[in-house]
């Protein structure tokens, strides 16, 4: 539940209710390898793990042309509302 977008060896994933730990609209990043990664739809920050330089600017292009999508899953996420998939477009 709550994958937003899958592309190149990126998932991208947001929880319902999920304001607890880190206070703030997020998603979360987990790659092909098993890392994860927690990034701020504000302005792309990593809040938690770590993300190499190819991936970190598939995130920011990725946010870039979904904002205003993102935002919307995000506001039906911490409402426990259903997620739909964002379609990737080419980045």
């Amino acid at each position: 539940m709550g994958e937003l977008s899958r592309f190149d060896d990126i998932k991208i994933k947001m929880y319902p209710f999920d304001t607890q730990k880190h206070k703030e609209p997020h998603f979360h990043v987990i790659l092909s390898n098993g890392k994860k990664a927690s990034v701020a739809i504000s302005d792309g920050r990593i809040l938690e793990g770590v993300l190499n330089k190819r991936q970190k600017d598939l995130i920011m292009a990725w946010m870039l042309i979904h904002k205003e999508e993102i935002w919307d899953r995000w506001n039906k996420a911490v409402a426990g509302e259903y997620i739909e998939k964002i379609k990737p477009k080419q980045i």
